[in-house]
């Protein structure tokens, strides 16, 4: 009989170890490609609703999405990109993707020539993300909106809007940028644009994100991941302070009660809320100031544009305290005031705004009628007394 004996090295491996290595190799294939599919599916529908910046020209399925290609840091806040021309795409506000061109000053207005010729009256509008309005079509913002219907103008010049806007600034960054840049567009008038947190330094949590890294730039599910966690740690760390009267809105009865409203105004002190305490003016007076002497040293007339918070227009009363406070602060400067807190009160059967502050395209359009006419009747018209230089 024979007997035998151990395998030899090398021998071949039972019949049924290999299938049992087989079918473990296909299951984690099928994980592997199922764990594919699935991001897949989640990376398509981020980039179908994500708000994305990339350039303007770009195209294909693995668009780079980067928001330096727009916004930049500096130590004195943030900026636009000089000649930056991008593509916003899903603007989280209205939805749309927006064509973003910036000129050379690094505003979102057309190049202008480098000399102001005679024929010429510039208007120059300082402003945060209400001004800028990055979620509409730039003819579909109140400053453009305003530059059409002022021309052809009462006495023959042609009247250039520029916009200044730029995205979660305050009055003291409006006035840097007036320094930095606004002063070489020779303006013959200045309009500042108003809102209710401008006394507060800025504070937003885009500028603690960093530069985005390979994965971010390409991939919107990675990019929202990441945005999401450091958010939570943003608010954690120092944000619940800040946004404590969102979810207080829907529980406190500021549209019947003038002390609902105003609690709602204390919670919301860091943010538009900073408009009802008297502490806050202090900072919003050194700017004037600061405006006033460069009015008058460089010969423009200053109009002050006074925005509301969503919450004074919808209320069943008036409290238009800040807007009183503005413009006493106007008056005393020696500028020109334009209160847009009654004109959205005429229409507050309608639709307004996107959210808590920034308005509908129909509201951009009022307020450019608004603008044109101040501008017109103040700044334009034969025998119109052009405002104070100081």
């Amino acid at each position: 009989m024979k007997v035998n004996g151990p395998s030899k090295p090398g021998g071949s491996e039972p019949r049924g170890g290999r299938s049992r290595v087989r079918q473990i190799g296909r299951f984690l294939v099928g994980i592997v490609v199922s764990a594919l599919v699935v991001l897949c599916m989640f990376e398509a529908w981020f980039r179908a609703h994500s708000t994305r910046v990339v350039a303007a020209r770009a195209s294909g399925p693995f668009i780079e999405s980067d928001p330096d290609l727009l916004i930049r840091y500096t130590s004195k806040g943030r900026r636009l990109v000089p000649s930056a021309h991008v593509r916003i795409l899903k603007h989280q506000l209205s939805g749309l993707d927006i064509d973003m061109q910036i000129n050379s000053l690094g505003f979102r207005a057309r190049e202008l020539a480098s000399r102001k010729s005679p024929e010429e009256f510039r208007v120059l509008v300082l402003g945060d993300s209400i001004t800028w309005a990055d979620y509409l079509p730039a003819d579909e913002v109140y400053v453009n909106q305003a530059e059409r219907l002022l021309n052809p103008s009462p006495d023959g010049r042609r009247v250039e809007l520029i916009n200044a806007g730029v995205g979660d600034i305050g009055t003291r960054e409006e006035m840097d940028i007036l320094e930095e840049s606004g002063l070489a567009t020779q303006p013959d008038l200045v309009v500042l644009s108003f809102y209710l947190n401008d006394s507060r330094p800025p504070w937003g949590f885009a500028g603690e994100l960093g530069r985005p890294g390979w994965l971010r730039r390409h991939s919107a599910l990675a990019a929202e991941l990441y945005r999401s966690s450091r958010l939570q740690r943003w608010i954690k760390e120092q944000g619940e302070p800040r946004w404590g009267w969102v979810s207080a809105r829907d529980r406190i009865p500021w549209q019947k009660d003038p002390a609902a409203l105003e609690q709602l105004a204390w919670l919301a002190r860091f943010d538009w809320g900073a408009a009802w305490q008297p502490e806050s003016w202090a900072a919003v007076d050194k700017e004037l100031a600061r405006l006033r002497k460069l009015a008058g040293r460089h010969n423009f007339s200053v109009l002050v544009v006074a925005f509301p918070v969503r919450f004074q227009v919808e209320a069943d009363f008036v409290d238009d305290r800040p807007q009183k406070a503005v413009a006493e602060r106007a008056r005393a400067n020696g500028f020109g005031f334009l209160d847009i807190l009654p004109l959205l009160r005429s229409h507050r059967n309608e639709p307004i705004y996107f959210d808590h502050a920034h308005p509908l395209s129909a509201a951009n359009a009022w307020i450019g009628e608004a603008l044109a006419k101040c501008i017109r009747s103040e700044y334009l018209a034969p025998g119109g007394k052009p405002g104070v230089k100081p």
